[in-house]
């Protein structure tokens, strides 16, 4: 998860008004083509859903945002690794 990009929606959503992350993302994109690939908007989504507490508390200060999105990939690593296996 790219910590700059991350914090640039945030602001986006902040700067925009914007109702909730998921507009304030798009209205990132719109005015960012290419910043962001489908595939990152569905993680960025994603993660936001995971651990958009952590992020929302620790915004707008940035090295404060980088420790909770470093914090989320760390969590979310280590959920992975106790995945069950599917059989």
């Amino acid at each position: 998860m790219n910590a700059i990009t991350l914090y640039n929606v945030y602001e986006a959503a902040r700067d925009n008004k914007a109702p909730d992350l998921t507009i304030g993302l798009a209205m990132f994109r719109d005015r960012n083509p290419g910043a962001v690939t489908h595939e990152e908007d569905k993680a960025i989504r994603e993660f936001v859903g995971r651990h958009g507490r952590e992020l929302a508390a620790a915004f707008p200060d940035r090295e404060k945002f980088a420790a909770a999105v470093a914090e989320g990939v760390k969590k979310d690593q280590e959920t992975a690794g106790k995945a069950e296996p599917q059989v």
